[in-house]
């Protein structure tokens, strides 16, 4: 006797039991297919295999069945506690513990991971769909003054291979606001020193075109033309290569920015940091945010808005130049007298010195313009009759 065997359907099929590494290799392979970069799908994949790890180290069940929202908010609290670079192999750790908007990243990825498992029919809910992430403290940045920029330019031997290679990123990011991955991923096609830009492949596979000084570009055709070296293989054209010949990695442009940021004596020195400092004296030197909003790549205003307030403070100083009112000639015309007199509160000598001032002779009264028109008439007339 023949048992046929019954035609499953895929909401009868026992889903609870899938492990979280197959579900990652699965949102892995969605992740590749729906065209996102290799540096999206890689921080999935360390945000998925850290949770992993986590429910290891708690000895929890990494089925689907239990997780949950409560097993999630766990992890974040265990994240809001974690100390960085805890654990890193290279990396000592300071004591301080993760950023805030480490946080948020970390909870926006399990987000995404988990909208993904309901789209997929894996959930029947959104487990995740009321959760919101920790918020983030909106610091303003300080960013990097033209003293320090001196040193840190200063403490680069550009007669040396090494030297001229790393003045030309330090100078290329302060007056492009690249990116690490845009520059270290930025082909020597796509530089166009003679027509002065760039061509970079932002986030999301956009591409734009970003212009360059005449600072920025005699520091890469310095590099380019008699010091960059013959790349190791045919295949590589990346602008910038280590000695050897092979490509600059985003580790590589790290290390080289902390080893300026102990000689120069900036030890808030990073990457990222040259990118508001950019934005920031964009603004300052009279560019526009539309213009910014192309130069840095971002599709929205939201981003470029937090650049215009920390400028604020240096468009507070360009205001005290180029005050309108200040700038006109309108002299003491209707301002009037203030009084300086203060109260004396008792103070014998407070109500001498008040006296003393109220018997001074008093300020001419400032003349309406009327009032001077007619004045400088009569005395045109009376010079006239004369």
């Amino acid at each position: 006797m023949v048992v046929r065997v019954k035609d499953r359907r895929w909401q009868d099929l026992g889903k609870d039991n899938i492990s979280l590494e197959k579900l990652t290799r699965h949102f892995e392979t969605h992740n590749r297919s729906e065209g996102k970069s290799p540096a999206t799908v890689y921080w999935y994949n360390r945000v998925l295999s850290y949770f992993h790890s986590y429910l290891r180290e708690q000895r929890l069940p990494d089925t689907l069945g239990n997780l949950n929202m409560d097993v999630v908010r766990d992890f974040i609290l265990y994240l809001q506690t974690k100390k960085k670079w805890d654990g890193h192999p290279y990396i000592p750790s300071n004591g301080g513990n993760l950023a805030a908007i480490s946080v948020e990243n970390y909870v926006r990825a399990l987000r995404a991971f988990f909208s993904w498992l309901y789209r997929e029919g894996y959930t029947a809910d959104n487990i995740l769909g009321q959760l919101r992430p920790p918020k983030v403290p909106q610091k303003m940045v300080q960013v990097l003054t033209q003293e320090e920029i001196s040193r840190m330019l200063s403490c680069v031997d550009h007669d040396t291979s090494s030297g001229c290679r790393d003045l030309a990123i330090i100078v290329t990011f302060l007056d492009t606001g690249t990116r690490l991955s845009e520059l270290t991923g930025l082909p020597i096609a796509d530089t166009h020193l003679d027509e002065g830009f760039l061509k970079v492949m932002g986030k999301g596979s956009k591409e734009r075109m970003v212009p360059i000084g005449n600072t920025a570009r005699k520091a890469l055709q310095r590099y380019v033309y008699h010091f960059r070296p013959e790349p190791l293989y045919p295949d590589q054209d990346c602008l910038f290569l280590t000695l050897e010949g092979k490509p600059m990695t985003g580790n590589g442009v790290k290390l080289m920015f902390q080893r300026i940021a102990r000689k120069s004596g900036v030890r808030r020195l990073h990457v990222h940091l040259c990118r508001h400092t950019f934005a920031t004296n964009y603004l300052i030197n009279g560019g526009d945010v539309f213009s910014l909003q192309q130069i840095l790549g971002h599709t929205t205003l939201e981003m470029v808005k937090r650049y215009v307030t920390l400028a604020s403070a240096q468009v507070r100083i360009q205001h005290r130049k180029f005050s309108p009112m200040d700038r006109m000639n309108v002299g003491r015309v209707g301002l009037g007298r203030i009084n300086q007199s203060r109260p004396s509160n008792g103070n014998p000598l407070a109500e001498k010195r008040n006296q003393a001032g109220n018997g001074r002779k008093p300020f001419a009264r400032a003349l309406t313009i009327e009032e001077s028109q007619c004045r400088n008439s009569n005395h045109r007339v009376g010079s006239a009759s004369k």
